[in-house]
């Protein structure tokens, strides 16, 4: 899934980020919102760029499938990055043409990232709309696309900060299918048959709700290549958001523990928060920076000079591509004690509650999440990702710049209000090794 990431161990970002020139938002040379056949399309391409990008958002994400066949998403859209266009699999014609093709799944979409240089952007293009328009769902292309995604599934539920921020997910999230970890299981992946693939794909790959996002280097071929994915879409509306009857638990506090195949415990703690659309939406991404540094100190540095979020000794993130959405903090046992993330938590919030910030806490504060936003959104994937987002829920394609100004706009009595809003009420999940099980 798509989140906005902290490496909190790693670094504590100082005020002399929040320059006038790095404050500024990266810019386009021109920021168009269009809608055509029932899709938005936002233009933040800039000349400044060497590639050209475009992310496709189509309403096909985690709350559609049905619980015994999660993994469906993924197996859909793996099925299309494996569908021949000109006689290879999709990926490999985009990177003979000079570009590549990938998907990532969320709550409410799939999305589909598709970058190459302005020259040949038309013909990658080209290549995914082809695939859209005539997608392999044959007997042996579903089997050959489950059995990738069940790598993948079993991968994560190694990956002990996988298994907690699924766990949580599936508390917040209960109402839906959307708390259904991304890629599936085995067992329900083996469960999934070509008409189920059909079936999906027919619902929901559809143009009313879909966004395209266009980043990087103007292209001669930029419109043209839109308009082709566009024509690919039916214009009508996606299938219904499968709904449980099952409910989110109402409680201070909530504990889940399981059991896995790891070396060491993880602890992952989320903390319901508010989606980019909301006025609470920049204190709380100043809120996490708080804690972030603070649950940073003290603990081992990273394991490798780049790591990802699984070597990561600490960290946080903040996941709004969902409604609602929840700020995570998460500890690896491997690095250091992980209650020691916990209980600073807690002092954090405990201590944000009780007085509000001085200016000069609240201005270094603001510093850091500034700069955490801006580091967010260095490729173009994660930019146009996060437009995307920002516009579905309601934020404006102009993300960045209404979020640094809301930022630079708190005040102290803002974030601690933020703070007995948002963090009284949360849910630990802790990820043990199965050794450890009785």
């Amino acid at each position: 899934m798509k989140v906005l990431a902290r490496v909190v161990a790693a670094c504590v970002m100082s005020v002399a980020l929040v320059t006038p020139t790095l404050a500024a938002a990266p810019q386009s040379d021109g920021v168009l919102p269009q809608s055509a056949g029932g899709a938005r399309i936002i233009d933040l391409t800039s000349a400044q760029a060497p590639v050209t990008g475009m992310q496709v958002f189509v309403p096909a994400g985690l709350d559609r499938q049905p619980r015994s066949r999660s993994g469906l998403a993924a197996v859909v859209a793996q099925t299309l990055i494996n569908t021949p266009v000109d006689g290879v699999p999709l990926a490999t014609a985009a990177a003979r043409a000079g570009g590549s093709v990938n998907f990532t799944i969320d709550a409410q979409d799939t999305h589909f990232y598709l970058e190459a240089t302005p020259d040949r952007f038309a013909v990658v293009a080209s290549l995914f709309a082809r695939a859209l328009a005539q997608p392999d769902f044959s007997v042996a292309a579903v089997r050959a696309a489950a059995a990738s995604v069940a790598k993948r599934a079993d991968a994560s539920s190694a990956d002990g900060l996988s298994v907690g921020v699924s766990m949580v997910r599936s508390v917040y999230l209960a109402k839906t299918s959307a708390g259904l970890p991304t890629w599936g299981t085995s067992a329900t992946i083996a469960q999934i048959m070509p008409s189920d693939v059909a079936d999906f794909f027919r619902k929901n790959y559809v143009a009313r709700g879909a966004l395209i996002v266009a980043a990087g280097a103007p292209s001669p071929g930029l419109n043209d290549g839109e308009r082709a994915v566009l024509q690919a879409l039916p214009d009508r509306d996606a299938g219904p958001i499968v709904t449980s009857n099952q409910l989110p638990m109402v409680a201070r506090s909530r504990q889940l523990i399981t059991h896995r195949d790891i070396p060491a415990p993880w602890v992952v703690l989320a903390y319901n928060a508010p989606a980019p659309g909301s006025q609470d939406f920049a204190a709380v991404l100043v809120i996490e920076s708080l804690i972030g540094q603070a649950v940073g100190r003290g603990l081992a540095p990273p394991l490798v000079a780049t790591p990802s979020d699984a070597e990561k000794p600490v960290g946080s993130l903040y996941l709004y591509d969902s409604v609602p959405s929840a700020v995570i903090v998460y500890a690896n046992g491997a690095g250091g004690d992980p209650t020691l993330a916990i209980r600073t938590v807690a002092t954090v919030v405990n201590t944000l509650a009780a007085s509000p910030l001085s200016q000069d806490e609240l201005a270094l504060a603001k510093a850091q999440a500034t700069g955490d936003l801006l580091i967010d959104q260095a490729t173009l994937a994660d930019r146009s990702w996060l437009a995307g987002n920002f516009v579905r829920e309601g934020a404006g394609e102009d993300y960045a710049s209404r979020v640094l100004a809301a930022i630079g706009g708190l005040t102290p009595v803002q974030v601690q209000a933020a703070v007995k809003r948002y963090f009284t009420q949360y849910t630990t999940a802790i990820v043990l090794p199965r050794e450890s099980h009785p």
